[in-house]
């Protein structure tokens, strides 16, 4: 009764929890636990504590959902008051951290940008516990602009974190440290003490595995356990804290000290590791289990592993509702209750080894919708990595972390130093190489709410058959339903043209129905402007790795027909090395002579070593694509000159004519009307609406009826120019701008389609 009560109490306040938050998956979960109540033919009272347990959830987390700030941001910089809660993170001139102002009690992120190298300096002695009265303004955080991509400005309201402070001047701080503020500040000190003083390749695992900190970590070696499906690993796991906790409570034995005394020891340090590990969710869950289960104890009961499970679920959630939006919340929960329920099956197996395979089996399993909703691809090889990693950093790694850490407290440890360096860099170049070798990744994009829910279903059914020794049929359909997934991805019966938000930039995506045809119109980028060596962040934004490629992932998309680079500024081409790693391209076309630029030079030798024909086009260079093909209008000479030599593209898609201008101006605008009489309906508008193009007669010849603009938001070039807006306004279109409404799609089906903006 007790197993089946903590369960159901459990998926109770999830089912309320999420009725309030994601109404879908909350509808589906409170029918199904209805259903199972039904089924199984409860008695009174678990029925009766379920239903108080969802209104309860479902009142709290709808009151915290409509909770609103209390700061009313002014125009002007205010002066405040900030308590520094958190490790500041200082990365090239930003210093940004959590604080909570005192006059309101309410937290912000805190970022200053730094005005010289000494400044930077100064900042590196602030620490948690600091109060600082500070001169700022208030922003907001910004949302996500392109379908499915990250949303800070979520994730940032999910953790209570509604405005961003922009501080302008530091006035003066003061120590002011609390118990919680010091644990932070031993986390602090032991993150810099393995910055300082262990080799180079070994301080970021180093620092995941002690302390659960992944910002040293390279971004290689991260995007490659990643790719491995153990990124895990690089996190405290409750194998971990279980592994520590084992550790510590022989050691304590071993010395004298008695079990009762030893029990509290435990729960003092397993508090106190929460902190010292940055409360991530893994660590959350695992400490919080074996606190429950050593109190449990000591009041002469006795709860089971799922009991506890259960009761740090509901706790958690309670408390903090939003926490059911974490990615890493979601994996520890679901991967572990998937290996408790499964534990029976796990344990007959007659080896150690099938022990391994099958808890391998049931982990990757359980996450793979977790997994593929969130990052877009899932692992295939990592039900053979973890097998060999799993063992590996569980038996040898994380224990000479731990040792050669506290050996180099007391005294000088070379030699084991120099063994773990040795091990930790002959994983990395491991991990560099695996990714590499053929299906060891499966991009399946984000899954359609039906599609996740079948997913778990299929899962589900799979674990049912394992523990019946049938699970031969449900493999099968798990398998043709992923099929299937992937056909649907490839072979979609509509058609779109998106205009990706890459800020100060171009990237346009023209996918076809039926797998017709997918390409690319350049692939985005930044401008560099000259930085100092203090300046450099540890990993720079990148709008390839950053928000192209992921935003093709997210559709299911690896391979591009064709990437056609307009021509060789680097915002319409700085993605595209990121495109070329990540997907499989046919071929590249580029504007004739656009070569003599270092960056188009640079992408032409990469395709060459992946054996991608670069083809230099211009009128009257065609290929097929929909219906009647599309079309290079421009240039008409080999010369390259800049921005006239964009190659434009002219062609009907889903029964609407486009002119596709990249950054084409005046000269080659009017070039463009004394060769042509095109009809269009759609112009993408050239040069993000600079005031050298979209003139009065281009726009005369042309008549379209809606016009696009990509343009970054509150760009230091003031595009699109308000001449240009006047323009297009003056003749009635409907006009779509990146910078204000996000990604711009147009969605078609044969011969209907709408235009949809991410950001109404």
């Amino acid at each position: 009764m007790s197993r089946g009560l903590c369960l159901y109490l459990a998926l109770a306040v999830l089912s309320g929890t999420l009725l309030a938050l994601h109404f879908r998956w909350g509808a589906v979960l409170f029918v199904l636990l209805l259903l199972s109540l039904f089924l199984r033919k409860m008695t009174r009272t678990i029925p009766i504590l379920s239903f108080l347990f969802v209104t309860l959830s479902f009142l709290n987390t709808f009151q915290e959902k409509h909770q609103q700030s209390r700061i009313s941001p002014q125009d002007e910089p205010s002066s405040l008051r900030v308590s520094i809660d958190d490790i500041p993170t200082i990365d090239g001139s930003s210093f940004v951290s959590l604080v909570t102002l005192q006059k309101e009690n309410e937290k912000v992120l805190m970022r200053h940008y730094f005005s010289s190298k000494e400044e930077k300096k100064t900042f590196a002695k602030l620490r948690p516990g600091y109060v600082c009265r500070v001169n700022g303004t208030f922003i907001e955080p910004e949302q996500n602009k392109n379908p499915n991509l990250f949303n800070y400005k979520d994730h940032l309201s999910h953790g209570g974190v509604y405005w961003i402070l922009e501080v302008q001047a530091f006035e003066d701080c003061a120590d002011n440290s609390s118990w919680k503020h010091n644990l932070t500040r031993l986390r602090f000190q032991g993150l810099k003490k393995i910055e300082q003083e262990f080799p180079a390749s070994t301080v970021g695992i180093t620092q995941a595995l002690l302390f659960g900190e992944t910002g040293m970590i390279k971004e290689d070696t991260m995007k490659a356990f990643r790719e491995l499906g153990v990124v895990h690993l690089l996190a405290i796991s409750g194998l971990h804290v279980g592994l520590l906790f084992a550790f510590l409570h022989y050691f304590l034995l071993r010395v004298g000290i008695t079990r009762e005394v030893s029990s509290w020891l435990l729960i003092a340090f397993l508090l106190c590791y929460i902190v010292l590990t940055g409360g991530s969710p893994s660590v959350v869950r695992a400490s919080s289990m074996l606190i429950v289960l050593i109190l449990t104890r000591k009041a002469a009961g006795k709860i089971s592993v799922m009991d506890s499970l259960a009761v740090v679920f509901l706790l958690l959630v309670l408390y903090d509702p939003f926490s059911v939006y974490n990615v890493g919340f979601q994996l520890s929960f679901l991967v572990s209750f998937s290996l408790v329920m499964s534990s029976g099956t796990i344990l007959k197996a007659s080896s150690s080894l099938r022990q391994l395979c099958s808890v391998t089996i049931v982990a990757q399993l359980s996450s793979l919708p977790v997994v593929i909703y969130h990052f877009y691809e899932f692992p295939l090889i990592g039900f053979l990595t973890n097998l060999l990693y799993v063992p590996l950093f569980s038996i040898f790694i994380l224990p000479m972390a731990i040792v050669v850490y506290f050996f180099m407290t007391f005294s000088s440890a070379e030699w084991i130093l120099s063994l773990y360096q040795t091990l930790l860099d002959g994983i990395q170049w491991i991990s560099s190489i695996l990714p590499s070798l053929p299906f060891s990744t499966m991009v399946m994009g984000r899954p359609h709410f039906l599609f996740l829910l079948c997913y778990l279903i299929l899962i589900y059914c799979v674990f049912v058959g394992m523990e019946k020794k049938r699970a031969f049929i449900p493999v099968g359909w798990l398998i043709v339903f992923t099929s299937f997934h992937l056909f649907m991805n490839a072979f979609h019966p509509y058609g779109e043209i998106v205009f990706i938000d890459v800020g100060q930039g171009d990237a346009t995506l023209i996918d076809l129905p039926y797998n017709r045809g997918t390409y690319l119109i350049d692939a985005g980028g930044e401008v560099q402007f000259p930085k100092e060596k203090w300046e450099e962040k540890k990993d720079p934004f990148s709008v390839g790795e950053d928000i192209v490629v992921p935003f093709l992932k997210s559709r299911g998309i690896t391979s591009i027909d064709t990437l056609i680079l307009t021509h060789g500024d680097l915002d319409h081409i700085g993605g595209a090395e990121a495109v070329l790693e990540e997907m499989r391209v046919g071929d590249i076309l580029i504007s004739p002579g656009s070569q003599a630029k270092a960056e188009v030079e640079k992408l032409v030798r990469m395709a060459r070593t992946k054996r991608i024909p670069v083809k230099e086009a211009m009128y009257p260079h065609t290929w097929r694509g929909d219906e009647d093909g599309l079309h290079i209008v421009s240039p008409l000479d080999d010369r390259y000159e800049g921005n006239n030599d964009s190659l434009v593209l002219y062609g009907e898609i889903g029964s609407k004519k486009w002119l596709f201008t990249g950054d084409l101006e005046k000269e080659g605008e009017r070039e463009f009307n004394r060769t042509f009489d095109l009809p269009v309906d759609v112009l993408k508008v050239g040069h993000h609406g600079s005031k050298t193009s979209t003139t009065e007669e281009f726009l005369d010849e042309l008549d379209p009826a809606v016009a696009v603009i990509s343009a970054g938001e509150t760009n230091r070039f003031g595009h699109p120019h308000p001449d240009v807006m006047k323009r297009l306004e003056s003749r009635g279109l409907t006009i779509y701008n990146t910078g204000r409404n996000g990604a711009v799609t147009y969605r078609f089906w044969y011969k209907k389609g709408t235009f949809s903006a991410h950001l109404p």
